[in-house]
């Protein structure tokens, strides 16, 4: 479970901003986070729930989306974007990728 251990280096780097830049409170996050990451969204609110306790970010809220994987396809030469993290070019099929 990578997710707590992403959610802890989150609510660090949180921290770190606020004091670099001198505030106290974080109320939103928005993170995106790619589809090769295989990260599992319930599991990293549940790690940033966990990891916010008695900081800066106790009672933020997290906004968390998946962004597509972007590839290109040496068998066609075509570039393509994939929903899922398993690369196969949409136009020719191929795993050469």
């Amino acid at each position: 479970m990578h997710e707590l251990a992403l959610a802890q280096n989150i609510i660090e780097l949180l921290e770190e901003q606020a004091v670099n830049h001198q505030f106290n409170q974080v109320k939103q996050v928005w993170l995106e986070i790619g589809i090769m990451a295989c990260v599992e969204v319930p599991a990293l609110h549940f790690g940033l729930d966990v990891a916010a306790r008695h900081t800066i970010a106790e009672n933020a809220r997290f906004h968390i989306t998946i962004a597509p994987a972007q590839g290109w396809c040496l068998s066609c030469n075509q570039p393509f974007t994939s929903q899922t993290s398993t690369l196969c070019c949409p136009v020719c099929h191929s795993g050469k990728v």
